[in-house]
């Protein structure tokens, strides 16, 4: 089995990821074997839904698929470069290179070009975090609304600062129109309370349980287990002493938490039905099966300590907040916002059907994926594919120096980086190969900052008016993971199945003699 043949799959997802960057990102349909059918054209997404068996394709989605884990942005990027990068490999195998050779060539190519990015750097300061925001924001094309959610999101990321990746949770809602999204300081929790006579408000004390709150058993404990008991009630006046000496032990348990000053209780688990109005008559307002990492995002938030149960829940344990259950997108939701802890904020997304809120909810994530990196580093470069234009330029010409076969595997490096703004260039329905010449020409007379804007339609300067720039630290990652991902693909000359090959030792040759006693 050749090489492109083995690399087939692959270049075929690279391909129709390719097809789906930027603004104007085509729509995949993907009809999964279950016959469900699903449009997007977020690169994460398809990725994640694709259902595979070849090897490399899954070797390239698991890639993929880490690194947007990882970084939050980006994914469709390395796709599309590691795509380039495979084809320029396939033509350079022709010529007779060697994958050693094109790996010394792509990693020499790849220097060069995160040297020109570092130089090609700005400081976020002269644009601001919104900037990098309404880059990353492709799920919606109306300026207004790209502006006014861009400008939350930088509002969110500067106040959490390092940590905004865990700080900022995006959550979206079917029903109404992405205008209406919202920004709120806190946690927001897509559920009401377990019980509608429980109080739509509570300010105080919040208790954070992992745990299921239940009424505790006779001979139950909680610490470290010391003996066994066992109660052997068989009697109806027996069983109802013990469900009221349970209740009893409850209620003061229940008590005790309230004089700590408890006023919600949330919890991981299940609020038990027996105790659900037992919580609603003392004015506890109860929440349950919140997950885990909303848990963890509210305990930060308000200082809470999270505790297994309410017998652990001390004054100390408490955290301090206001919960209160408000009404969006009809429905209810649990807002708990603190100044006690770290800064916490929800961007509440909006969208008029199930597919525009997946996908306008992938592109905010993005969004605040990018801006915390901007944030983080300080340093921002053009966007709309002009970094990988001057990279391009700045690999054709270090290449012109490089003595040796592999010289052809850096100028192949060189072209794939074009890969970005030609397909920018074409999902904006411009022509593709006069926007790239554009963006060459351009270089050549000094002015690096041009690039493609896909929502005017046109090869302009990116920072202008409203301008298009990407944090400096996640375009270097880009670069590495496509180029990296690319050379583990290439190295690959066939595929083996890992079957059992059995255990039985082969026949000796004819020509070796049989000494006495081996019969």
């Amino acid at each position: 089995m050749t090489h492109e043949e083995l690399a087939s799959g692959v270049q075929r997802v690279c391909d129709v990821v390719s097809t789906a960057l930027g603004p104007f990102g085509a729509n995949k349909l993907l009809i999964q074997a279950d016959g469900t059918v699903t449009a997007t054209a977020s690169s994460t997404e398809l990725l994640d839904r694709l259902d595979v068996t070849d090897p490399a394709v899954t070797l390239l989605e698991t890639a993929a698929s880490g690194f947007g884990e990882r970084y939050g942005d980006g994914t469709g990027t390395v796709v599309t470069l590691a795509g380039a990068l495979l084809r320029e490999a396939d033509r350079l195998a022709e010529e007779g290179l060697h994958p050693t050779a094109v790996e010394r060539g792509y990693r020499e190519g790849l220097d060069v070009a995160l040297d020109a990015v570092e130089r090609d750097a700005r400081p976020l300061s002269a644009f601001g975090s919104a900037a990098v925001a309404r880059t990353a924001l492709t799920g919606t094309r109306t300026p207004q609304t790209r502006r006014t959610v861009a400008d939350l999101i930088a509002e969110a990321v500067e106040d959490a600062g390092s940590e905004a990746s865990q700080a900022v949770r995006v959550v979206s809602k079917t029903g109404g129109a992405t205008a209406e999204t919202d920004l709120v300081r806190g946690t927001v929790l897509e559920r009401g309370p377990v019980l509608d006579a429980m109080p739509r408000s509570a300010d105080g004390g919040v208790a954070v349980l992992s745990s299921t709150v239940d009424v505790p058993h006779v001979g139950s404990q909680t610490g470290r287990v010391t003996r066994r008991v066992v109660l052997d009630a068989d009697s109806f006046e027996d069983r109802e002493a013990v469900a009221e000496y349970e209740s009893d032990a409850f209620g003061e348990r229940l008590q005790a938490v309230l004089d700590a000053g408890c006023s919600a209780v949330i919890t991981e688990r299940a609020i038990n039905e027996r105790v659900q109005a037992e919580l609603a008559a003392r004015g506890i307002l109860g929440v349950q099966r919140v997950d885990a990492d909303e848990l963890a995002g509210i305990a930060r938030a308000t200082g809470a300590t999270v505790v297994p149960t309410l017998e652990q829940v001390t004054e100390d344990a408490l955290g301090t907040g206001t919960v209160s259950v408000q009404r969006k997108a009809g429905s209810d939701v649990t807002v708990v916002k603190s100044d006690a802890g770290e800064p916490t904020y929800t961007v509440f997304c909006r969208a008029p059907d199930p597919r525009s809120a997946t996908a306008f909810e992938n592109s905010v994530d993005a969004a605040v994926a990018a801006t915390a990196a901007a944030v983080g580093d300080g340093r921002v470069v053009p966007g709309g594919g002009a970094v990988e234009a001057t990279a391009a330029r700045a690999v054709d010409e270090a290449a012109r120096s490089i003595g040796g076969r592999h010289q052809l595997a850096t100028e192949g490096f060189g072209r794939a980086m074009t890969a970005v703004p030609r397909a920018l260039a074409a999902t904006a329905g411009l022509d593709a190969g006069r926007a790239v010449i554009r963006l060459r020409v351009a270089r050549s007379e000094g002015r690096d900052a041009v690039g493609i804007d896909a929502l005017a339609g046109e090869a302009t300067d990116v920072l202008g008016a409203d301008p298009i720039v990407e944090p400096l630290s996640l375009k270097r990652e880009v670069f590495s993971a496509a180029t990296d991902l690319a050379v583990q693909l290439i190295r690959i000359d066939e595929r083996l199945d890992a079957t059992d090959l059995g255990d039985e030792e082969p026949d000796p040759p004819d020509d070796v003699p049989i000494r006495e006693g081996e019969l």
